[in-house]
């Protein structure tokens, strides 16, 4: 088998929020696992600018301690002649849900990136500004294509012959910057993924291996998916 090189990238934090998307009132809840446009924004982060979807692919693994829930003041915004500027209703308090000790591996297809994790140029966030992550480690790693896996603590677009645990979620893949400034940012392709919660090594061997396109595993044995982008 053709083995591949990856950059892996080991975070960890406090707290982390992967919000649930299309949620507009009462509660903010999160997904079990970050999205991709997320993911790429906290690599973009590191980089120091906006990273398009087709510069880089990227695997992860996700996990976290608990589920705590705080209140948090909303600005609202719209958008006015194709400017956004604040509500003129205000701003309201609400609940807000978050992870406690969130740990995030990344891999990207990216080795010349190594640079921007020892030294990034922005301070990672997953999720909210105060969602800090500290990159514990980044290195090089030598993957293998696997046909089928156990693994949990990621996202794989669904299709209708994945046999496997998890929450069905409605996302936009990533992101594009528009021109002017204050317009906002254009979605690219919405797709269906199964959002499959980070399990224990004895949920792990009770659960299921599937078999799905770009499965790798690392040479300790870690199991990742590395995404192709729709757009």
């Amino acid at each position: 088998m053709t083995m591949k090189t990856l950059l892996q990238v080991s975070f960890q934090g406090w707290t982390a929020t992967p919000r649930m998307p299309f949620i507009l009132s009462g509660n903010a809840v999160c997904m079990p696992t970050p999205s991709y446009s997320l993911l790429l924004g906290l690599v973009g982060c590191c980089v120091g600018r906006p990273v398009e979807p087709e510069e880089v692919r990227i695997g992860f693994r996700y996990a976290y301690d608990a589920t705590a829930v705080d209140i948090e003041t909303r600005h609202r915004l719209v958008k006015d002649g194709g400017k956004i500027k604040s509500h003129s209703k205000g701003t309201d308090a609400y609940s807000r849900e978050f992870h406690v000790n969130p740990k995030l591996t990344l891999w990207l297809d990216k080795v010349d990136w190594l640079g921007y994790f020892k030294k990034p140029v922005g301070a990672p966030a997953l999720g909210r500004s105060q969602d800090l992550m500290k990159i514990l480690s980044v290195e090089e790693v030598q993957v293998t294509p696997i046909e089928e896996a156990r693994i949990n603590g990621t996202l794989l677009p669904f299709t209708g012959q994945l046999n496997s645990a998890g929450q069905l979620v409605q996302l936009v893949e990533a992101y594009r910057e528009n021109e002017d400034v204050g317009t906002g940012r254009t979605a690219t392709a919405s797709r269906i993924f199964l959002a499959i919660p980070f399990m224990s090594e004895e949920e792990e061997r009770a659960s299921a291996p599937i078999a799905f396109p770009n499965l790798y595993q690392t040479a300790n044995q870690q199991v990742l998916y590395l995404h192709d982008w729709q757009l």
